[in-house]
C-alpha cells in the first residue's frame, strides 16, 4: 500500500515536469525564433541589402542586444510607430519576452501544480503564472501574429499550415 502511494506521488511528479519541459521547450524555442526575427527587421532597417556592412552591424550590435532592448529600439524607429499594428506588434513582443523570461527563470511550485497545468513563479515579482493549453495557445496566436507582422510567411506556413 505504502508502494502504491509513493509510486502514484512519482508518476504525479513526473507528469508534472514533463508538462513543464514541454512547455518550456516550446516557449523558449519559438520566442528565440522571434527575436532572432526581430533583430533581423532591425538589421535590415539600418542595412536593407546584405554586405559586410550590414554583417558587421548584425553580428556586433544587433545580436550583442537584449531581447528587451532589440523591443526598445523597434518600438524608437519612426517608420515603424506609424504603422497600424505598431501597438498590437509591442503589446505580443512584450508578452512574448515576459512569458519567455518567466519560463527561463520561473520556480516550478509542485504541490500546486498537476498534470493538466503547471504554476511557476517568477524569481523577481513572485508573482505566479499558470502554464496550461491555454496560455500556450495565446501564446501560439502572438507568434502567429508577429511572425505575420515581420514578414516571415513561410516560417509561419511551416509551423501552423495555411494561416492566410
Amino acid at each position: 500500500m505504502m508502494i502504491d502511494c509513493m509510486d502514484k506521488d512519482a508518476n504525479r511528479k513526473k507528469l508534472i515536469r514533463d508538462k513543464l519541459r514541454l512547455l518550456r521547450g516550446t516557449i523558449l524555442s519559438d520566442s528565440t525564433d522571434l527575436e532572432s526575427h526581430l533583430g533581423w527587421k532591425l538589421r535590415t532597417y539600418f542595412f536593407p541589402k546584405t554586405n559586410r556592412q550590414a554583417t558587421l552591424f548584425s553580428s556586433l550590435i544587433i545580436d550583442k542586444l537584449s531581447f528587451e532592448k532589440k523591443i526598445s529600439l523597434y518600438e524608437k524607429i519612426n517608420i515603424y510607430n506609424k504603422s497600424k499594428k505598431h501597438e498590437d506588434i509591442k503589446k505580443s513582443l512584450k508578452f512574448v519576452r515576459e512569458l519567455r523570461n518567466v519560463v527561463a527563470h520561473g520556480w516550478l511550485i509542485e504541490g500546486d501544480s498537476n498534470e493538466n497545468y503547471v504554476i511557476i513563479k517568477n524569481p523577481n515579482s513572485y508573482k505566479t503564472w499558470k502554464l496550461d493549453d491555454t496560455l500556450l495557445n495565446e501564446f501560439k496566436e502572438h507568434d502567429k501574429f508577429l511572425l505575420k507582422a515581420f514578414g516571415w510567411k513561410e516560417t509561419l506556413r511551416e509551423k501552423y499550415g495555411d494561416t492566410t
